[in-house]
This record gives structure tokens, sequence and C-alpha cells, in this order.
């Protein structure tokens, strides 16, 4: 920064200074009469800018709802202003946004901040002086629900090693990795086979890119590759295991961190040697018939539910779609400036859409009016952003859906594919319209391909696939007729 500039930020630490004994009011932070527009400049109130700073790192945030509201929308407009601090939004500030949306203000927050009172504009100086404030105010705010992500970060600073989660000097770590075990001990009885891991990693350098694999030696001793941060073992057999997960920027897992947690389970009373003695008096053949019988069906019951949890999780995956939920939440702040009964609905449609979708994963059919609601709370949220560019019609008899049934979410998913596949416009609307042929639920789009499309997943049909093979000897049909794409699948 230049003198002239230090000098303007020392002038406006002076001010917050003088600002920071009365601020315990909404007028005490901004003037009664300034009005809040983003067209207008606030230069001129820039000295008022590190005190509603302050305001908001300190103030819990379930205090003054209105106050923080009108001086989060005060501290935009002014950087929207403003030329000589520019505040660099991360991909790791997503996680933070996860955890609590108002993180977002309070990032940006700490980013001004530093370079007004500092006259550092330096990115890294900057950025470390932003995820400090955050972590400062998770830290303190104990009513916040808790993040793994946010109480490893803790760690980290703890560790004196925030600075290195910026260092892109080759070979050095740079990304950190936390396993949570099931439990403290590592010794089990033989009933408690049950175990799910959840593990975090943090990286800086590549956030939305972190490669994650696992494997349990003793049970399966292959890699898994994984986007998810949570894996389960139902119905584990007895024996010594030693679970193993990687973390890494690179597809390759070159320069990867690890996380180990070993345990055993004891075996039943009729596997240990007293008692196996015993049986071998009373017939060693029937014994050891028994036993590897036993075994085999336990592990073919433990594989297959396994599977069942891969296809869940994945599905779910799916669904949680960071870039539907920063697109929804930016929805939602609009809404709220805009039309608060409007916002109040689409809340309460977004918070049924991911309820049903926690509820409704586990099972393997749900009726069709159950899966008819959960897509009509996904077509208002989107609708809120489309407008009449997207429209769904349905003619399903009421008698069909009070007594049919399909795969939970599979509607939701399909009108998502639709969208992201297709052009969805004023001048292009897409219409999709869901029918009922037969023992067929029918769901038809225009094909309005867009001139860039976005990279699949490729879970989508092939997901919906897999569930109705678990529930069903029926299989879906789709593809593309008369223009029209068109996807069938099975009424239960």
């Amino acid at each position: 920064m230049c003198l002239s500039l230090r000098l303007y930020a020392f002038c406006a630490m002076l001010l917050a200074l003088c600002y920071a004994a009365p601020i315990k009011a909404q007028d005490d932070v901004l003037p009664r009469d300034l009005v809040l527009d983003q067209r207008l400049s606030y230069n001129e109130y820039t000295h008022l800018v590190v005190p509603t700073i302050d305001w908001l790192q300190n103030t819990p945030l379930e205090k003054d709802l209105t106050q923080r509201r009108r001086l989060d929308n005060f501290l935009m407009y002014w950087l929207q202003k403003n030329d000589e601090v520019v505040v660099n939004m991360p991909d790791f500030l997503i996680n933070f946004q996860n955890v609590h949306g108002e993180f977002y203000f309070i990032y940006t927050g700490g980013w001004i901040k530093h370079a007004l009172t500092t006259g550092d504009t330096t990115r890294f100086g900057c950025s470390k002086a932003a995820v400090n404030s955050v972590l400062d105010f998770y830290e303190k705010n104990k009513t916040i629900r808790r993040s793994d992500y946010m109480d490893m970060l803790l760690r980290i600073r703890e560790d004196n090693k925030l600075a290195s989660l910026y260092d892109t000097s080759k070979g050095v770590i740079n990304t950190y990795l936390h396993l949570k075990p099931p439990s403290d001990k590592h010794e089990f009885k033989p009933s408690e086979n049950y175990f799910s891991f959840r593990y975090t990693a943090v990286s800086f350098i590549n956030a939305k890119g972190i490669h994650y694999r696992y494997k349990l030696e003793g049970y399966y001793d292959k890699w898994i590759y994984s986007t998810e941060q949570v894996v389960t073992f139902p119905n584990l057999p007895p024996g010594s295991y030693v679970f193993r997960v990687q973390a890494s920027i690179f597809p390759d897992f070159s320069n990867a961190v690890e996380e180990t947690y070993d345990f055993s389970i004891a075996a039943p009373i009729w596997r240990r040697g007293w008692f196996i003695t015993l049986m071998i008096i009373a017939g060693v053949v029937i014994v050891l018939l028994y036993m590897s019988g036993r075994e085999r069906r336990l592990k073919d019951v433990a594989n297959l539910q396994q599977e069942r949890i891969v296809y869940e999780y994945e599905h779910l995956k799916s669904q949680v779609n960071p870039h539907f939920l920063f697109n929804s939440l930016n929805t939602l702040t609009s809404l709220i400036e805009d039309n608060p009964q409007k916002a109040i609905v689409y809340t309460e449609n977004l918070s049924d859409l991911y309820r049903n979708m926690l509820t409704h994963r586990s099972r393997d059919l749900v009726l069709l009016s159950e899966e008819l609601d959960i897509l009509n709370n996904y077509i208002h949220i989107q609708k809120s952003r489309f407008g009449e560019a997207l429209q769904l019609h349905t003619d399903i008899p009421e008698e069909v859906l009070r007594t049919k049934k399909i795969v939970p979410l599979a509607l939701q998913l399909l009108i998502e594919n639709a969208i992201k596949h297709n052009i969805v416009s004023r001048t292009q609307p897409l219409v999709i319209t869901v029918t009922v042929l037969g023992d067929e639920l029918i769901v038809r789009n225009p094909v309005q391909p867009k001139m860039s499309k976005e990279k699949s997943s490729g879970l989508g049909l092939a997901n919906i696939s897999k569930r109705y093979a678990v529930a069903s000897k029926r299989s879906i049909a789709y593809g593309e007729e008369n223009g029209m794409y068109t996807v069938r699948l099975p009424l239960l």
C-alpha cells in the first residue's frame, strides 16, 4: 500500500477505537440515515468499516439478527465500491460456509480489517488473517454446530502449522488428515462388530480436488477410492484389522498423508481353544464344517450390506451438490433482502428437501405420492432461480399416487440431470412432463443441449438402475425418442 493509504488506514484505526466503546445498538455503528444500496458509493464511510467488522466478530450469531444483516450488507457494498482492498474468495471458503453461512462475512471482514489496520495487502497475509478471524469466531461461539473440518483447522493452528497450508513448495506437507475412529479402545467383543470411520482432510492448495482412498487390512486389502468422508463396515467377522485412509491433492496419491487405526474383534466362545477342544471330543468334523459355513455367510452378508451402503452414500453425495447448495444460499440471500415472506417459503422448501433426502435415502422404495412431494420441494427451489424458464407438468392418477412405489429420490435426480444437460431460458424453456403409462412412470423433456456441456459425474441413471436392481427384477429404460429424452421407471 502507498504511504497515503497507510496514513488513511491509521486514521481508520483511530476512528475504530473511538467507535468501539459505544457499539451496543444498530444506530451507534451506522448512521440512522445511511441508505444501503449497492449502487451508491460508501468511500466517505470508510471510517465505519473497522467498527462494523469489530461488531460482527464480537457478537454471537443469535443476537440482534437485524443489526447483523444490515452490517453485512454495508460491508459488502463498501467492498464493491472500494478499489484499494480486493478480497480473494478461495475454494476452501465453501467448507466454512457449510458450517455456517455467516462465516462468509466473518472471513471477508477479517481480510478487510487486516488490510486497513496493518497496510498489508498481500494475499497470504490477508488470507491468513481472514482464516484466523473465522477460527476465533468458531472457537468462542460454542452454539455453532461443531465441524470436523473446523476442529481440524484449530488443531493445525495450535501446532503453528497454519502457514504451511499455503506452501506450494515441492514435496512439502500442505495437506493434513484427521481420522476419527469409532472408539478410543482397540479391542472389541464379538457383538461389537459395527464400525463407522469419519475422516477429514484440509488443504488450501486444492480444496475441491482432495482425493481419498481407504482399505481395511484383514478384511479387504485393496485400496478403495472415494470422495466420501465416512465409511461403514457392518457385521465384521472376528479378527485383527488395520483401517488405513490416505488423502492427497494428486490423483496418483503422490505426497499423500495417511492415518491408521488398528483393532481386533474377539472370537465368540465357540471359537475359543477350550471350547474347540470340547467340540473336538464331540466331533471335529461337524465343528469345522459349521465354523467354515458360518464365517462364509458372515462375510457374504457383510459384503452385501457394504455394497448397499456404498450405493446409499453415492446417491446422497449426488444430491448434496456444493454448487446446488451454493446457488440455493445465494438465491436465499437475495430473497431475504427483496422478499422476506418468499424467503421463508423458500427456506421451508429447502429444509423439507434435505430432511426428506436424509429420511428416504436408506429405504428401498417409497410411495409415488411421497416422491412427488420431494420433487415439488426441489422444483420450487429451482423455479426461484429459473422462473417460468423451467416448467413441470404431471398427469398421474390419484390411485397410482397412493398405491405404487418407486426407488427414492429418482424423480429429483432425473429432473436435476435434465436441468444440467439442457438449455433453460425464457426464449427456450425446459418443459418436463411426468405421466403414467400402464405400469411405468414416463419422464420426458425436449433435447436442448447446451453449447458448453457440464462434466457428468456418471452416477445419475446408473445409480437409479443399481437401486432398482436391489429392489426389483424390473429395470429402467431410457433414450432419445423423436427429439425427446425419455426415461421409463417401473412402478412397483
